[in-house]
């Protein structure tokens, strides 16, 4: 059964091409194949009767070609404060059971699910200086861009009207990125990362 769901969050992400990210403008990843992890902070937020306020997760996933070509696996992560009902909301909505947007299409490209974890989150949203841990298996630190010649700290900002999980984004670089947990292992640090606010329903 379909319920309705809505949030608002500050988002943290990260994945293995470079800089800018050519998914971001409809074009094959860096390499050939995604490594990609989504990180949010709920700050307001409901599902059916479920008040999803302050609840954190990751969702990770790796495909072997284009994210839309499918055949991947993923791992969702939800912070271990969460009460019963909100863990039900947020494994039903990043799994795709409630439709709307980006769930329903990125869970439609998820061939494996591995088993979801409740765990310990850190949080911090600052700018280019964002970063998170969940758990012991997942991690993101977000740095500056640098001008390659002098070192100077680079920003951007990219519009995506018809984007898919947001907007606007703030393109940065990692300093740290991993996630390795039992079928899923990911390391690419000095990759592609972004932060944003953003707002996903169904």
């Amino acid at each position: 059964m379909t319920v309705r769901w809505k949030y608002q969050a500050e988002m943290i992400n990260a994945c293995n091409c470079d800089w800018g990210c050519p998914c971001n403008f409809n074009a094959k990843p860096t390499h050939g194949f995604c490594e990609g992890t989504y990180a949010a902070h709920i700050t307001s937020g409901f599902c059916g009767d479920a008040k999803l306020d302050g609840v954190k997760y990751a969702w990770s996933a790796k495909w072997p070609r284009a994210v839309h070509e499918g055949s991947g696996t993923a791992k969702i992560w939800i912070e271990q404060t969460a009460a019963e009902p909100q863990r039900t909301a947020f494994e039903e909505i990043l799994k795709g059971k409630h439709g709307g947007l980006p769930w329903m299409i990125l869970a439609a490209t998820i061939d494996h699910w591995l088993e979801t974890a409740y765990v310990p989150f850190e949080w911090k949203f600052d700018g280019p200086r964002s970063s998170y841990k969940a758990g012991t298996e997942v991690q993101t630190a977000l740095d500056s861009m640098r001008n390659p010649v002098s070192g100077v700290e680079a920003s951007a900002t990219i519009l995506l009207p018809a984007g898919l999980v947001c907007k606007e984004l703030h393109p940065t670089a990692t300093r740290i990125y991993s996630v390795f947990t039992r079928g899923l292992k990911i390391a690419a640090p000095g990759k592609y990362g972004f932060y944003t606010v953003t707002e996903h329903s169904n």
